[in-house]
C-alpha cells in the first residue's frame, strides 16, 4: 500500500511537472530566437548609416566589421551600384524581393535563418543588407534553460515522492501496527492493545479494536468463572456420592455405579482443566485469597464426613502470577485427592505460607500417603482419570515453581506446591 501510493504521487507530480516543463522550454527556446533575429537586425541598422550617407566601400566595409555579425563574416551588404561587400551569397527570393521592391523580411535557410533589410539610397536605388543567423545562435543558452527547467522538475518530483512516502507511512504504520495486534489477539493475548494513531478513521479503528479486546478479555474472564464455579461445585456432591458406594451391598451394583460416576468426574476433570486454559496470560492473584475461599468450600464437605482438620494462615497477602482459575484448579485438585482416596474421618490438614521467598501451598492428610510414580504417570489405581498432581505439576513449572511430596506429621502424605511471589500491584509502594 505505502508503495502503490508513492507511485501514485510520483505519477501525479510528474505529469504537474511535465505540464509546466514544456511550456516553459517552448517559451524558452521562442526567447532565444527573438534574441538572436533582433541582434541581427542591430546589426544591420548599424550598417545603414554608412549606405545612406553614400559610404565608399571601405566606409561600408568597415561599419560591416563594427558589428558583431560582421566580425564573424555574416553580413553581406549589396548596394545599388552593384558594389558586394561580405561573404558572396546565393539569391534568394527574400533578396529579390528587397532588391526590386525594397520589401524587408526574415526567411528560412539552409542551416539557419536570414534577416534581410531594404535601405533607399537614393532615388530608385535600393541597397540591401542581409544577416545570416545560424541555428547555434538560434539555440544560445536554449539547451542550459531546458537543463535547468529539467533538474528542477526532477528536484520537485523527489521532494512530492518524499512527502508521499512520509504521509503514506503516517497511514500504513497505524494499519501495521493493527495487523500486528490483531494476530497477538488471535492468538489469546487479550492484553493487547495499539496506540491510536494515523488518520481519523484509523484512529477511530483503533480505538474500537481496543475496546473489542476489552470485551472479549470480560467475556472469558466471565465465562471461566462461570464454568470453573460450576465444576467445582459438581466435585463434592461427586466426591459424596462415590463414598455412598462404598455402602451397597450388591457388588457388580456398586462397581458399575463407580464407573459411572468415575465417568462424570473424568468429564467434570476436563470442563475444569478446559476453563483453566481459558485464563488470561499475565494475570495473577493472591494465594491467601484464594487457598482460603476454596478452604472454606471444602470444610463443609470434611465436617460432613466427621474429619478432623486443621487450617494453617499465613500472614498478609502472597501475590503469585498464576491467573485465579489455576490456582484454584490446583487447590482443589489436592484436596480432592485426599477426600477421593482416603476413608471418612481421616484427618486433614491445608495451609499457605511464604518459605524461602516463595508463596507455598500445602495439605497433609492422615492416611496411606500418595506413591511419588503416580505423579509422573497421571493415573490412579482406582481407573479415574488420575491425582490430578501431573496438572499441578506442570501449573507449578508453567509458573517457576515446584511440587514436593513427602510424608506428614499425621502420617499420610504431604504435598507442599510453591510459586515464586511476584509484584502486588495492589500493594503500595
Amino acid at each position: 500500500m505505502r508503495r502503490r501510493l508513492v507511485l501514485v504521487f510520483m505519477a501525479t507530480s510528474t505529469l504537474i511537472v511535465v505540464a509546466l516543463v514544456v511550456p516553459l522550454g517552448l517559451v524558452v527556446r521562442r526567447t532565444a530566437e527573438d534574441r538572436a533575429i533582433d541582434a541581427a537586425r542591430a546589426d544591420a541598422s548599424a550598417v545603414v548609416p554608412a549606405l545612406v550617407t553614400g559610404g565608399t566601400p571601405a566606409q561600408i566595409e568597415a561599419a560591416v566589421g563594427d558589428t558583431d555579425a560582421g566580425g564573424e563574416g555574416r553580413v553581406t551588404v549589396m548596394t545599388s551600384q552593384g558594389w558586394t561587400i561580405g561573404p558572396e551569397v546565393e539569391t534568394s527570393a527574400l533578396i529579390d524581393a528587397a532588391l526590386s521592391e525594397g520589401l524587408s523580411g526574415i526567411g528560412d535557410v539552409s542551416g539557419g535563418r536570414e534577416v534581410v533589410a531594404a535601405v533607399a539610397t537614393g532615388p530608385a536605388e535600393l541597397s540591401v543588407i542581409r544577416v545570416f543567423v545560424p541555428t547555434s545562435e538560434l539555440r544560445s543558452g536554449q539547451w542550459g534553460a531546458w537543463g535547468a527547467l529539467t533538474g528542477a522538475g526532477v528536484i520537485l518530483v523527489g521532494i512530492s515522492v518524499v512527502v508521499a512516502d512520509r504521509l503514506a507511512r503516517s497511514v500504513v504504520r497505524p494499519a501495521q501496527d493493527l495487523a500486528v495486534a490483531a494476530r497477538r489477539l488471535g492468538q489469546g493475548h487479550l492484553d493487547t492493545t495499539v496506540e491510536p494513531d494515523g488518520p481519523d478513521e484509523l484512529v477511530e479503528l483503533a480505538g474500537a479494536f481496543n475496546e473489542l479486546g476489552e470485551q472479549v478479555s470480560s467475556m472469558l474472564d466471565r465465562e471461566r468463572e462461570l464454568v470453573g464455579d460450576l465444576s467445582h461445585r459438581l466435585r463434592t456432591p461427586l466426591t459424596k456420592l462415590r463414598m455412598r458406594l462404598d455402602q451397597i451391598d450388591d457388588p457388580s451394583l456398586a462397581a458399575a455405579l463407580r464407573t459411572d460416576v468415575d465417568d462424570v468426574t473424568g468429564a467434570v476433570n476436563e470442563v475444569i482443566h478446559e476453563a483453566r486454559g481459558m485464563a488470561v496470560p499475565g494475570e495473577g492473584c493472591d494465594v491467601a485469597d484464594v487457598v482460603t475461599e476454596r478452604a472454606d468450600f471444602w470444610s463443609v464437605l470434611a465436617d460432613d464426613q466427621q474429619r478432623s482438620w486443621r487450617f494453617e494462615r499465613g500472614s498478609g497477602r502472597l501475590w503469585v502470577g498464576v491467573a485465579r482459575a489455576e490456582l484454584a484448579a490446583v487447590v482443589d485438585v489436592l484436596l480432592d485427592n485426599v477426600f477421593a482416596h482416603t476413608s471418612e474421618g481421616t484427618s486433614l490438614l491445608i495451609g499457605f505460607g511464604e518459605r524461602h521467598g516463595d508463596a507455598s501451598i500445602w495439605v497433609a492428610e492422615g492416611g496411606d500417603g500418595i506413591d511419588p510414580a503416580v505423579i509422573e504417570r497421571g493415573e490412579s489405581p482406582s481407573g479415574s482419570t488420575g491425582l490430578g498432581l501431573a496438572i499441578v505439576r506442570r501449573v507449578a513449572d508453567e509458573a517457576g515453581g515446584t511440587l514436593e511430596i513427602s510424608t506428614s506429621h499425621l502420617g499420610g502424605a504431604e504435598v507442599v506446591v510453591s510459586f515464586p511471589l511476584a509484584d502486588d500491584p495492589g500493594r503500595s509502594p
